[in-house]
């Protein structure tokens, strides 16, 4: 009985805690699903850098609202703090621009860009016709059963 009315303390402590905290959106698209599963519906698409208010958590999901008042649940992989930057502490300039995270997420630095810009020799159509691709959740569940997947 002890250790329920512990975790039950705890548990509070830490929704309070929460309560109110704003988390960003650390992820190109983030879900915002109607249940804390990545099979349920999606209500809304959030973009990378939204800030999303924190109402609760359970486990790794986190009962969100968006700047329109929509609540839903988001994975906590896709959330970062507030005042997570991509800063460094070395001297000059600091962060990414959206064009360096864009060639980033495509295996580019500064260096390897440099050669490769103007070359025809590499075609990224493929790459950015992935990117644009989305799957809907329904899809995904039925995939997953289908497939027997666990």
């Amino acid at each position: 009985m002890k250790k329920k009315a512990c975790l039950l303390a705890f548990l509070a402590m830490t929704a309070l805690l929460l309560a109110g905290k704003v988390l960003v959106v650390q992820v190109l698209h983030a879900q915002l699903m109607a249940k804390p599963d990545f099979l349920s519906s999606n209500l809304a698409t959030i973009q990378k850098g939204a800030c999303l208010e924190i109402i609760e958590a359970k486990g790794s999901w986190f009962l969100v609202k968006n700047a329109d008042g929509l609540k839903g649940y988001v994975h906590g992989s896709a959330l970062a703090g507030r005042g997570i930057s991509l800063s460094g502490i070395a001297p000059g300039k600091k962060g990414a621009s959206e064009e360096e995270l864009a060639l980033a997420a495509k295996g580019f630095n500064e260096g390897n860009e440099r050669k490769l810009r103007g070359s025809r020799e590499y075609d990224f159509s493929a790459v950015d016709w992935v990117m644009a691709q989305a799957v809907a959740n329904p899809d995904v569940g039925d995939f997953v059963r289908e497939g027997k997947l666990k």
